[in-house]
């Protein structure tokens, strides 16, 4: 039994540094990929000259620099990746007579959670693969024009070459259909291998050691782990300035909700608040329209940790939460805070929302500006601490 617990944790050590390199990877590519439509939007380029003063317009969309950035992110997307785990130490246990020995303990439990988990993830790998190739084998086939171009920028001056269409092509080819499987990437990836490596490192650990029952610092470990069907709510809320797949972002202002600019960046979300007696941008729970009915239960959540940055510094805010009772009125709870023009991570105990209902929670996070014309950046947006 204990050689084929070892083979396993020999196993495990090599697919987790492949699985954290693989999350390094779309971590890294997710953001990028969902940044090229936004490239291609007049109201990209409309914040950056109104918020941070470059001297740019729309035009900018079919620079050298841009074009680049777009061919190289969805050369980069169509490049397949696959987690290939190592099961030989898993299917020889399973094969040898010794798993009874295990029966009953929840290192039985943790071994076919993990398995099942990896066999999940990979079925789901291998048909975003597949996805991504067809994308690939579809767009080579569709011929459009400025295609070369498109994907080698900087060897010619293309506008010139193509007597001004080169603006045209580009559109063509940033709409066509065949690079929609491109841009709607896959979120639950990021999630299940989150989950994955949470469950492999606590499996690793209780081999190691011995342990057939959960130690403390194991149950904390996996009460991390998210499950999609369970009442714990996702945590992460907005990561690398992105918002999450199981919440959406709308925005009210005194100006009948006007007034208030979300854009994201690449790397984070740029909000602009013009000047008028108050705005909010936030947060809530589910898509499309705000259901003050679609609730979670946060309370098992000890923090709300916020990674944000003035454009210019000083910038004065408020940040509220909302459960089903709290009127709509402004009168909800308030933790105030001033900014800088350097990223600060602010770590609010949930506490200070008090009496907020964090069992009935719809809207996660509110940022709120009182007469004041001003810009930030949100970076990160999750609830962290379990009880």
């Amino acid at each position: 039994m204990e050689g084929y617990l070892n083979s396993i944790a020999q196993n495990l050590e090599s697919d987790l540094k492949k699985a954290e390199k693989i999350n390094e990877t779309r971590l890294e590519l997710f953001p990028r990929i969902s940044t090229v439509p936004r490239r291609m939007a007049p109201d990209y380029y409309q914040t950056l000259s109104e918020v941070y003063g470059q001297d740019i317009s729309a035009d900018q969309r079919y620079s050298l620099e841009n074009l680049d950035f777009m061919s190289q992110t969805i050369n980069n997307a169509w490049s397949k990746i696959y987690l290939t785990p190592n099961l030989s130490g898993f299917e020889s246990l399973k094969s040898s007579g010794y798993l009874g020995q295990l029966q009953g303990t929840e290192l039985e439990k943790l071994l076919f959670d993990y398995y099942n988990l990896l066999e999940e993830l990979t079925t789901l790998e291998n048909n975003y693969n597949v996805s991504l190739q067809s994308s690939n084998d579809d767009f080579i086939s569709a011929d459009l024009p400025g295609t070369f171009a498109f994907f080698t920028p900087g060897t010619r001056d293309w506008n010139s070459v193509l007597d001004g269409g080169l603006p045209a092509m580009v559109d063509e080819i940033i709409n066509h259909p065949t690079l929609l499987p491109v841009f709607f990437w896959p979120y639950e990836l990021l999630e299940k291998y989150e989950n994955l490596l949470l469950k492999g490192h606590a499996l690793q650990e209780m081999i190691v050691s011995g342990e057939k029952d959960y130690t403390e610092e194991i149950k904390e470990q996996l009460a991390q782990v998210f499950d999609d069907y369970g009442d714990v709510p996702y945590p992460q809320v907005v990561r690398g300035g992105y918002t999450s797949r199981h919440y959406d972002y709308a925005v009210a202002s005194a100006s009948n909700n006007q007034g208030v600019n979300l854009q994201f960046m690449g790397t984070h979300t740029t909000v602009q608040f013009r000047e008028q007696p108050w705005a909010v941008a936030y947060w809530y729970l589910g898509n499309g329209l705000v259901d003050p009915n679609r609730l979670k239960d946060f309370s098992n959540f000890k923090t709300l940790r916020l990674k944000l940055r003035g454009v210019k510094g000083g910038e004065k805010i408020a940040i509220s939460l909302k459960d089903k009772s709290n009127p709509t009125d402004g009168s909800e709870t308030k933790v105030p805070l001033t900014l800088t023009d350097k990223w600060q991570t602010f770590d609010i105990p949930l506490t200070s929302f008090s009496p907020t209902r964090l069992e009935e929670l719809f809207n996660v996070t509110s940022i709120i500006v009182e007469n004041q014309a001003c810009a930030i950046e949100v970076e990160t947006i999750e609830f962290i601490g379990t009880e």
